[in-house]
């Protein structure tokens, strides 16, 4: 009975994600014009994207949009939604999988697909050339093999930690860091395991064994970002995956509102990006991060050494006045979960810019109006969401067989609130990153408080 209902969940939740794709394809304009121009040069045999000079950019997108490209020709925006479509859907059967095996409750992996029924802004993210998708999925992947590590501890599995890992932070380098939390995670398992082995009387498992495992899983990420970081190494002098936090602490420290509102220091980094402003009649515009950046290129400087200039002079304004700083930065880091899904993908018109690719519009009156009355643009239902996975979170900690995994999707969350909420303005886009991590948390704590009740109801009878 469960697997003909998981079945039927599947079923709808693809039909849900065909119906929301069947709007039409977004237009290939900003972020998605900057991927489908780097997709064009890997297509002419640019494999590292030498002639696109930029600093900010990873290379996997680009990569996999080339080759879907080269076998699609104008149909590749069909294909393409149908392939990210693939990938929401298996980034929520994977989110299923991992509530059912933290609690050891095959009911979460249902409860975690029904919850998700209700889910329709981030579908909209599959029928624009974006990343975040792919994103996602890799993501979850990776969340994947570490549980399996974590139960299995082989260095096959070590290995597919660390390339999976790598695939992801290729994708998008925000995850540069949160490796930091899974180590921590591996840690307790890794405590936990070894307590039951002595009680048991049996040897633990050996420090110098997780040691060579987490050296192999490093060797595989930096063999994987080797070309990379080599290209990087021609263009600007010096390896690296990418440099971009320069223009995201601009963001945060020199907008109004959600930014901190400051004004230019009085410093020699700052005097000297004044100068070269005025050089391109770009004075006017130092609170545009876009504008600034682009300015600074014009005046002669590498997109790197631009992104640095800005880091400086951004921390050093943050330096003189830490408070006004700082209290902004909380307030985005608690506003990434509030923040209202204002703005999606725009679907299904014909007049964008689509370079002669094949488009579609079909209208879905239910999808339409779930469109436009969707949860996610409340400020309030996100406060309230955000107050129930506060609570499902909670109770994977208390309960004590959970306990580990709860802790472990407590820092990924914190992780993923804090560094976007320090660099960048909240913006849905960034929130559905974690939406696969939220919607298993309840599936999960749903599971467990069924089974307490169930319990209960036995215990009382």
């Amino acid at each position: 009975m469960r697997k003909f209902l998981v079945l039927i969940l599947l079923l709808l939740i693809a039909a849900k994600t065909a119906a929301v794709l069947l709007g039409g394809p977004a237009p290939i304009q900003r972020d998605a014009f900057g991927y489908w121009k780097l997709s064009a040069l890997v297509m002419q045999g640019d494999l590292l994207m030498l002639q696109a000079p930029i600093a900010y950019r990873t290379p996997i997108y680009p990569w996999f949009l080339a080759i879907l490209r080269l076998i699609s020709g104008t149909h590749s925006l069909q294909v393409l939604a149908v392939i990210q479509g693939l990938f929401s859907l298996g980034s929520l059967v994977i989110a299923a999988s991992i509530a059912a095996r933290i609690t050891k409750l095959p009911k979460a992996f249902v409860l975690t697909l029904v919850l998700s029924l209700p889910i329709v802004s981030s579908l909209t993210f599959d029928a624009a050339v974006l990343s975040e998708s792919m994103f996602i999925f890799l993501f979850m992947l990776n969340l994947l093999a570490i549980l399996d590590y974590a139960k299995y501890g082989t260095a096959t599995r070590a290995s597919w930690v660390g390339f999976t890992f790598a695939m992801t932070l290729l994708t998008r380098p925000i995850v540069i860091l949160i490796w930091i939390p899974h180590l921590f995670f591996l840690l307790l398992i890794h405590l936990r395991k070894n307590g039951r082995l002595r009680s048991l009387s049996m040897n633990p498992i050996p420090y110098r064994v997780r040691g060579y495992h987490l050296l192999l899983a490093g060797l595989i990420v930096t063999a994987c970002s080797a070309p990379w970081m080599f290209r990087n190494q021609l263009l600007f002098g010096k390896p690296f995956l990418t440099e971009f936090v320069g223009r995201n602490i601009w963001i945060v420290t020199f907008r109004d509102g959600s930014g901190a509102g400051l004004t230019l220091p009085l410093s020699s980094s700052a005097d000297q990006l004044r100068q070269r402003l005025n050089q391109v009649d770009a004075a006017d515009q130092w609170q545009d991060t876009w504008q600034v950046s682009n300015a600074l290129v014009r005046s002669g400087l590498n997109d790197a050494t631009a992104d640095q200039l800005m880091k400086t002079v951004a921390l050093q304004t943050a330096q003189q006045d830490k408070s006004a700083f700082a209290y902004k930065a909380f307030r985005r880091v608690i506003n990434y979960w509030r923040c209202a899904a204002s703005e999606l993908p725009s679907q299904g018109k014909s007049n964008g810019p689509f370079y002669g690719q094949q488009t579609w519009a079909v209208s879905i009156p239910v999808i339409e109006f779930a469109l436009q009355n969707r949860f996610s643009q409340s400020v309030n239902l996100n406060t309230m969401l955000l107050s129930g996975l506060a609570f499902c979170v909670m109770l994977l900690i208390v309960n004590y067989p959970t306990r580990a995994y709860g802790i472990w999707i407590f820092t990924i969350l914190a992780y993923f609130s804090l560094v976007t909420g320090i660099l960048e303005i909240p913006d849905y886009r960034y929130r559905i990153v974690v939406e696969p991590v939220v919607v298993l948390s309840f599936g999960a704590a749903l599971a467990i408080l069924l089974s307490r009740l169930r319990k209960t109801a036995k215990a009382v009878n």
